[in-house]
């Protein structure tokens, strides 16, 4: 893009200048899920592309700068197939006005990219390696005004490979008196290697992590890559007294409601000072940019536990 206006959500941008309008404004807040992407990022510390669900209501255009976005149009479609999310979702009669499918198709989707990537044991096919448990956390986060959540959950649940066949609700793909074999082969059957082709990372943006600066009439957006280049950013706007906002994931807009009010933004998300975990005999040092997801991950990895939020 060759000019952007740094106040700009990514929702925006999708609904106003793409065909990719699965993606809805629910909340506005980063509460109800409608507005679900995947942001797929590589990270060159672990050297590994990471992916992870994100409102895109909250989330500023300029902050995906070398990143991969994923709608449920990118995961499946009427021209090159629907995924198989889709068509439980459909078969499990889990959407009644659709408007908040899309959001929870994504959600779920993330979860089962992540779950995949653990180390844990081969699922039988047509499987995920996700669980019970976190097939049903997976939509924690969107809401829904029609449907009921036992149809939703009985989707998310019939990826697990734990699930017990019995408790999932009515559906169309299974006959009355059908073998738990015979309910198996007739899901639309799930396949990590080939319902994840189309959205692979493109590697030429394993290259873009360098400063960053973008400006229009009301706005700037800084990109810094080190500490000493924030620092320079911070002093120069203080002697300008301008009002500046540091960006992460920007998740604090859903609350205060106070997009127009500063001059210039200035993204962290680059600076590799801020993105480093240390592990040594006293502890673990977890960078300010770390997110809390990737922090929780690291503890658990660490501990050999689950950690429960409250």
């Amino acid at each position: 893009l060759s000019s952007v206006e740094p106040s700009t959500t990514l929702l925006e941008f999708l609904r106003t200048q793409t065909r990719f309008k699965s993606v809805k404004l629910g909340c506005g807040e980063g509460g109800c899920g409608a507005c679900v992407v995947l942001i797929s990022k590589y990270d060159p510390f672990l050297d590994r592309v990471d992916d992870f669900t994100a409102s895109s209501c909250l989330t500023l255009l300029c902050s995906i700068h070398g990143c991969s976005i994923t709608t449920s149009e990118g995961i499946g479609n009427s021209k090159q197939g629907f995924h198989p999310i889709h068509q439980r979702f459909a078969g499990f009669h889990a959407s009644q006005c659709g408007f908040c499918t899309p959001g929870m198709c994504v959600s779920l989707f993330g979860a089962l990219v992540k779950a995949d990537k653990n180390s844990s044991p081969e699922p039988p096919a047509g499987f995920s390696k996700i669980n019970v448990s976190d097939a049903e956390k997976s939509v924690a986060g969107n809401l829904c005004r029609c449907t009921g959540y036992r149809p939703i959950a009985d989707v998310c649940k019939s990826f697990a490979a734990d699930v017990d066949m019995e408790d999932l609700g009515l559906n169309s793909f299974w006959g009355k008196g059908d073998s738990k074999d015979e309910k198996i082969s007739k899901l639309p059957r799930y396949d990590r290697n080939h319902d994840r082709k189309n959205i692979e990372f493109p590697m030429f943006l394993k290259d873009i992590n360098h400063d960053l600066f973008i400006a229009s009439e009301k706005h700037y957006w800084h990109k810094p890559t080190t500490l000493k280049e924030l620092q320079r950013l911070i002093k120069l706007n203080h002697c300008n007294k301008t009002k500046i906002k540091i960006v992460v994931h920007n998740t604090a807009m859903g609350y205060y409601k106070d997009r127009q009010g500063y001059d210039k933004y200035i993204d962290i998300s680059g600076i590799s000072e801020l993105l480093k975990i240390k592990k040594d005999r006293s502890g673990i040092e977890i960078g300010a940019a770390v997110t809390i997801s990737k922090a929780i991950e690291v503890l658990r990895e660490e501990n050999k536990s689950d950690f429960i939020s409250d």
